[in-house]
């Protein structure tokens, strides 16, 4: 592995939050209802995990410390623009809205910690990271406070006992992950028998940018004659077998070549691949539950409608005249291409691809949706983001654990009320979603992430859920009934290593 380069560590200094600390409070900041307390945010909404809830206080105690110029170092993945942006610092003000609100976050989490500065220091891929965790957790060094890396990657260091559990060694002295600015179902799912070794929320905007939606073309929809989608959502009428429906006779050969290619016309443009894992979530679907302990074990209860929703989304990528399988992780470009030029009514892609200039420069208006429902008697639509997004953890020799809980706290405390708001209401609902019922669309999309431990802990416990769907649609195979009894007796005792390794770290 590659050293870390100098030229990647970044600061924000003390001085940064002090020139900037009056403005800051004075811009976020609006009277609360408890006798004048300053609260920090914008408008009400009771949506639980709502990025636009009235802000609370700032837990006093967090405001009480001074941490007398200390320095939190942070241990990450690349600043990878089209995953994780500068989600951890940005070097400037730049008079971009998102950039500065990450900017000015840092600035008032050092006022308020009294840090001196945060650094980050940037690994050369998940291996770098890991080798860097493991020979300072190995060595007793105390280099680096927080790790941040991508949920997929990062979670399987916790079989070799690297990290602190977030929920005791001092850490929950100030760490509080059933707040809204963590993600609340992922902590549940996270959470082991009182035990949780990682966390994300606000301040991971990766979260939010890797959410996979369904956009439409509202234009080609009404050349087409298609209902308005919004009402269909709103109806509870947008379901797998709609969208089958739907899109089955809308394919065109546009140059009448008889090959089917990205210049043809289409219902919906998807990949056989990442896409695959989006159903495990929107159809509410799980193949591992929680048992009287506290921890997971393998369970068939849901085994009949997992086989029924298999048919379903095969058919769909596979087989549906009316879909262009765009490959497999290549074909978010494909489909964002084939979306913005007008030759697809529907493409199942990340939420990032909003901000891209090819969406900011579409000719026709569009629309974002949440992934279809199993069936109509589901009540909600949920939502997957891809096992990209970052996830935060406190490596086991770390000098002060407390200061790392406070410093993830605040830092979470003012993502949720100015970096996700910014990033949301500015970039996506302000530029790209410009009437109110493309607003509640997004409410409805962000605020019902759900995702099951099965993808959280995926490495560590064989990814059983995406073998089962994934796997076989990428293969073209139909047989979900061997791959599901496979599964079946590989998973019970994966997940009985997966909790004797847990049992087994001393923190």
């Amino acid at each position: 592995m590659a050293m870390v380069s100098e030229t990647w560590i970044r600061i924000i200094s003390a001085a940064c939050a002090a020139a900037l600390s009056a403005s800051l409070l004075a811009s976020c900041a609006a009277p609360g209802a408890d006798g004048g307390k300053e609260t920090r945010g914008a408008s009400e909404s009771t949506a639980e995990g709502a990025y636009t809830t009235r802000p609370e206080p700032l837990d006093e105690r967090l405001e009480e410390l001074d941490f007398g110029g200390r320095t939190v170092t942070v241990l990450s993945r690349a600043n990878d623009s089209d995953r994780t942006g500068r989600e951890i610092l940005s070097e400037e003000l730049t008079n971009d809205p998102v950039n500065d609100a990450i900017f000015n976050r840092n600035a008032y989490v050092c006022e308020v910690l009294g840090l001196k500065e945060i650094k980050q220091v940037v690994a050369d891929g998940a291996g770098e990271l890991q080798d860097l965790v493991g020979k300072m957790v190995n060595s007793g060094d105390q280099t680096y406070d927080i790790a941040a890396a991508s949920v997929y990657w990062g979670t399987m260091m916790l079989q070799n006992g690297y990290m602190y559990n977030l929920l005791s060694n001092g850490i929950d002295d100030y760490l509080d992950p059933y707040r809204p600015w963590w993600a609340q179902y992922w902590v549940e799912q996270a959470e082991v028998a009182g035990r949780l070794y990682s966390i994300t929320g606000a301040p991971a905007l990766s979260l939010t940018r890797m959410m996979f939606v369904f956009y439409y073309n509202k234009a080609l929809g009404e050349d087409l004659g298609v209902e308005d989608m919004y009402t269909v959502v709103n109806e509870g009428r947008w379901t797998i077998d709609y969208l089958n429906e739907l899109i089955a006779p809308l394919y065109l050969s546009v140059n009448g070549d008889d090959v089917r290619d990205e210049m043809d016309r289409y219902g919906l443009a998807i990949n056989h691949f990442e896409n695959c894992d989006t159903f495990w979530s929107s159809f509410d679907m799980t193949m591992i539950e929680r048992n009287e302990d506290g921890w997971f074990e393998y369970s068939d209860r849901q085994q009949e409608k997992i086989a029924n929703a298999f048919d379903k989304v095969y058919y769909l990528i596979r087989e549906n005249p009316g879909t262009y399988d765009t490959g497999s992780t290549a074909g978010f470009d494909v489909a964002k291409n084939m979306f913005t030029s007008g030759n697809t009514l529907f493409a199942s892609i990340h939420l990032m691809y909003a901000e891209t200039p090819e969406f900011r420069n579409m000719q026709s208006e569009y629309g974002i949706l949440p992934a279809p429902k199993y069936d109509r008697n589901q009540k909600d639509y949920f939502t997957y983001a891809h096992d990209q997004y970052t996830i935060f953890m406190v490596p086991c020799t770390v000098a002060d654990p407390a200061l790392c809980g406070a410093f993830l706290e605040t830092m979470a405390y003012e993502s949720y009320y100015s970096v996700q708001p910014t990033y949301y209401d500015l970039v996506l609902k302000g530029r790209y979603a410009n009437d109110p019922q493309s607003r509640a669309m997004l409410d409805l999309i962000t605020t019902h992430f759900r995702v099951d431990t099965s993808w959280i802990y995926g490495i560590m416990i064989g990814e059983p859920e995406a073998n089962v769907f994934r796997e076989l649609i990428e293969d073209g195979l139909k047989k979900f009934a061997s791959a599901w009894a496979t599964q079946a007796g590989a998973l019970p005792p994966r997940l009985a290593r997966f909790r004797r390794t847990l049992e087994g770290i001393e923190y």
